[in-house]
């Protein structure tokens, strides 16, 4: 029989799993290619509006950020505590390394804000710097940027697969997108920067509901935004609150698999 502990948990977690949209996006406050705070915004038109951002400091501060990607893994429902990575240039301003964090449920940039344990992966070969990289709840992506913009994305099932540039399935998009736009996703939902403001500084978020919809152009929604720099990322994070609960309800799962 479970216990009344267990029963209780399971369902905080499966309320909290129900509820785990997205709910805080991470601005980096990017100035002269520099990144030394994020702000925090509860919405995607709290984001575009610029409403409570708040400051919280990077320290060591992020260099090379026109270049540089920030995802997380995050997955609705998930039980396995997630990650934050942050992709590295090397000399010859190549993407060739990628460095994981953990991402605690109670603050997931805790550790990648503090450069605080990473673990760093080389990739099997170098990128091109102008690529993107984020994830959407189901897989991770790998943008491919040409000379003026983004014309497809190879899909990974898994981190690794990204690392090593195995397994991976390419896809044309159906149209262009531009040269500086950003993309980041969370639960199958994909986001995509408009930069055309003032020196290509980003204008507005289109939303996609899904990969499919990203590749055929499909648009759901489009926040128009102030002008934000080309060289600020976006990560969406789930619920503080129903990431806690259900990394418990995988505790007390573990326990009992024991």
């Amino acid at each position: 029989m479970r216990s009344t502990l267990s029963v209780c948990v399971l369902a905080l977690a499966v309320a909290a799993s129900a509820d785990a949209a997205l709910t805080a996006i991470y601005r980096t406050n990017t100035n002269n290619d520099v990144a030394d705070s994020y702000g925090t915004y509860s919405s995607l038109a709290s984001l575009g509006s610029h409403s409570s951002g708040g400051n919280t400091s990077i320290s060591p501060s992020l260099s090379s950020m026109r270049h540089t990607y920030i995802f997380g893994d995050f997955v609705e429902g998930q039980t396995a505590d997630p990650y934050m990575y942050r992709t590295v240039l090397n000399s010859s301003n190549e993407i060739t390394q990628i460095i994981r964090y953990a991402a605690p449920a109670s603050d997931p940039m805790a550790n990648l804000r503090t450069n605080t344990g990473g673990q760093v992966f080389n990739l099997s070969q170098a990128w091109n710097r102008e690529d993107d990289f984020y994830h959407d709840g189901t897989a991770f992506y790998r943008n491919a940027t040409g000379s003026s913009s983004s014309f497809g994305v190879t899909r990974y099932a898994t981190f690794m697969d990204l690392v090593n540039n195995t397994n991976g399935t390419f896809y044309n998009y159906g149209a262009n997108y531009g040269f500086n736009d950003r993309f980041f996703g969370f639960e199958g939902k994909i986001y995509r920067t408009n930069t055309l403001g003032p020196g290509g500084s980003v204008n507005g978020f289109a939303v996609y509901n899904s990969f499919n919809d990203l590749l055929s152009g499909n648009v759901a929604q489009t926040i128009s935004s102030v002008n934000y720099s080309a060289g600020d990322l976006y990560i969406a994070v789930p619920a503080p609150g129903a990431m806690v609960l259900l990394g418990v309800a995988g505790l007390v799962g573990a326990r009992r698999r024991k």
